[in-house]
C-alpha cells in the first residue's frame, strides 16, 4: 500500500510560505487535505473464519415402538462469517455401545452402521480416519447470516442453532448439505433401551489456506 506523499511535502512548503502568501494558504491546504488519502492500489483484510452447527432434531415420540429408536437428526454446517471457508464436523456418541447398535442415514431409505457411514457418504463429504472428522470438500461461501438466524430457533443451554419444526432444510452455498439425516438405534431388548447422546462438532478454515480442502486443512493444521 502507497500514499502519494506530494501532498504532505507541498504543505509544509505552503506553511513555510505563510508568512509572505498569507492569503492563499488556506485554499492550498483544502486542496491538498483532499487528495493526502488517495491509495495506488486496493487492499484485502484478511478475515477469520466462523462456522455454527445447524440441526433439524424434532421431539422424539416413541409411543408404540418396541425396541428400536429411529429420530431425524439432520446436521449441516453454516458460514457465519465474512470470508469463504471450509469445514469439518466430528460425531461423538456418548457410549460406546450405543454407537455400535446405530445405524445413519442421509436418505431415510438406507442405513449403514457408523463405522460403514464413512464408505456411503452424501455428496460432498467424505471422511478421514485420522482424527475421525467428516470434512465438506466444497467451499462454503460467505452470506447474509444476520438474516438467516433470525429464522432459526437458538437454544441458550447448547448454545447451537435449530430448525423449527416444519421449517424446509437450506439449501444454499453459505450451507452445507446434511451429514446425516436419519437416525435408528436397535436395542437388543427393550429393557436394555435408554437415553443417549449424539453429539456433533464443527471446525472451520479461511479458503485461502489452500487450494482445495485437504490442502488447506494440511496447511491451517500443520502451519
Amino acid at each position: 500500500m502507497r500514499k502519494k506523499f506530494l501532498s504532505t511535502r507541498f504543505a509544509a512548503g505552503a506553511a513555510a510560505a505563510a508568512l509572505l502568501f498569507a492569503g492563499t494558504v488556506p485554499s492550498a491546504l483544502a486542496y491538498m487535505t483532499d487528495i493526502a488519502d488517495t491509495m495506488d492500489n486496493a487492499f484485502t483484510i484478511a478475515l477469520d473464519a466462523t462456522c455454527e452447527l445447524v440441526e433439524k432434531y424434532p421431539p422424539y415420540d416413541n409411543s408404540g415402538a418396541n425396541n428400536m429408536v429411529s429420530y431425524e437428526k439432520a446436521v449441516q454446517v453454516i458460514n457465519t462469517g465474512f470470508i469463504d471457508e471450509y469445514v469439518r464436523v466430528r460425531l461423538d456418541f456418548t457410549e460406546e455401545a450405543i454407537k455400535n447398535i446405530t445405524a445413519l442415514s442421509w436418505d431415510g431409505t438406507n442405513f449403514y452402521s457408523v463405522d460403514d457411514y464413512k464408505n456411503h457418504l452424501p455428496s460432498g463429504w467424505t471422511y478421514n480416519d485420522s482424527g475421525g472428522y467428516y470434512y465438506y470438500t466444497p467451499i462454503v461461501e460467505s452470506g447474509d447470516w444476520e438474516s438467516v438466524k433470525n429464522t432459526l430457533r437458538y437454544d441458550e443451554a447448547s448454545g447451537q442453532y435449530f430448525y423449527n419444526d416444519n421449517q424446509n432444510l437450506m439449501t444454499s452455498a453459505m450451507i452445507t448439505t446434511p451429514l446425516i439425516r436419519y437416525v435408528k438405534t436397535t436395542f437388543p431388548n427393550p429393557q436394555e433401551m435408554r437415553s443417549y447422546g449424539l453429539n456433533a462438532y464443527s471446525e472451520c478454515v479461511p479458503f485461502y489456506f489452500g487450494n482445495d480442502y485437504s490442502s488447506a486443512w494440511s496447511n491451517y493444521l500443520n502451519g
